[in-house]
């Protein structure tokens, strides 16, 4: 029995996945599709490859 009053008290303290959820801000629940599309996505941008960075002159 105290094994699994354990494993239930871990489970408990763990937080809720949806605590972690920006969608799941007031203001962004309210906001139609169209206004989401438009939330800009901070993603990185792609580091450029070996063959995008060589000078034009010597691939040509």
């Amino acid at each position: 029995m105290s094994l699994l009053k354990f494993f239930l008290s871990k489970a408990s303290d763990a937080k809720a996945p949806e605590a972690d959820d920006p969608l799941s801000h007031p203001e962004i629940a309210a906001m139609s599709l169209r206004q989401m599309a438009d939330l800009p996505l901070n993603y990185p941008a792609p580091k450029p490859t070996r063959y995008e960075t060589r000078p034009l002159s010597k691939c040509a």
